[in-house]
């Protein structure tokens, strides 16, 4: 794996369209991932959440690259007190027979070098193995 570079690769059992919404409808979205009240897929709007863990607020500030609905979002995401610039998150969405696959694609991560433990690169994999691998999945059972 490259350094400063994440790449997941997830199949789930659902359609592309089904996964696309599962992934940027914001009322979905809170089931599985974050409570993202002004999330769009339109270029250039910008959203924020927060995850509180261990009294410790983290909060993301995104704004909307590319989108190519069933396709692909991609979006910039960065703390404004903790990282020195944004790091780029990107979905792609593959369709296989019944079946999408998601590949994951978390650049930047340099930029958070200096933002102590909570932001290094095997934080944040371990924070996407688990949502993608445990709280996308578990959300899907349901559909």
């Amino acid at each position: 794996m490259s350094q400063d570079i994440i790449h997941i690769e997830r199949t789930y059992p659902i359609s592309t369209a089904e996964l696309w919404q599962a992934m940027t409808d914001k009322q979905k979205l809170k089931d599985w991932f974050f409570d993202i009240p002004n999330f769009s897929t339109e270029v250039g709007a910008e959203f924020e959440f927060a995850k509180i863990q261990n009294s410790h607020s983290q909060f993301h500030h995104c704004r909307v690259l590319e989108v190519k609905p069933e396709e692909l979002f991609r979006f910039t995401w960065k703390n404004p007190k903790q990282s020195n610039g944004n790091s780029i998150i990107t979905w792609r969405f593959i369709p296989r027979r019944g079946a999408t696959t998601l590949h994951l694609t978390h650049e930047g991560l340099e930029h958070f070098r200096n933002a102590g433990e909570q932001y290094t690169q095997e934080r944040f994999e371990s924070g996407w193995e688990r949502i993608l691998g445990d709280s996308l999945p578990k959300f899907i059972e349901k559909l």
